[in-house]
């Protein structure tokens, strides 16, 4: 069991809370983050996440917390939240160093209209830090799948619904 006062107790609430410096105080300075949209970079250490997860704060409601299960070493979240009209299911598998800060964490986003959504407010974001070109080329690259995913998901997911039992 967890105890209340570790460091991952204090991260849920700094990020229940979108604290950025309060998260940070949680993870090792060389914490890795791997990213739930891509697989090409990792997000490493303060210097990187600060700015990010200023950036997801920007762009998402406060999460709620809605699973914590694993044990001293290994940890899974499940956390609700929604970027903009979209809903957001965030998985995060965590692993904590022997003083029990957080060391790595990896995300998957679900359901795909909410990961595209994800995808489209943050990735100009995080590209503003390198150009102004770069904010523009991924706005033209992702912006048309998270409106098609957004768009055609009610009309898609209807087509394509298991049948109903009789």
């Amino acid at each position: 069991m967890l105890a209340v006062d570790s460091p991952l107790a204090a991260y849920r609430a700094a990020a229940e809370a979108q604290d950025t410096q309060a998260m940070l105080a949680c993870l090792r300075p060389d914490v890795v983050l791997t990213s739930p949209i891509t697989n090409r970079f990792t997000f490493t250490g303060h210097a990187m996440l600060g700015p990010l997860l200023d950036d997801v704060h920007a762009v998402v409601s406060p999460p709620v917390v809605r699973v914590d299960t694993g044990d001293d070493r290994e940890r899974l979240l499940v956390i609700e939240t929604r970027v903009g009209r979209q809903e957001l299911t965030e998985l995060v598998a965590i692993t904590l160093d022997e003083d029990g800060l957080i060391a790595t964490l990896e995300l998957a986003l679900r359901p795909m209209p909410g990961l595209l959504a994800m995808a489209a407010a943050l990735g100009p974001r995080v590209a503003r830090r390198r150009s102004r070109v770069r904010v523009l080329a991924v706005k033209a690259m992702i912006a048309p799948l998270a409106f098609a995913a957004t768009s055609g998901e009610g009309v898609a997911s209807r087509l394509a619904a298991p049948p109903r039992p009789s």
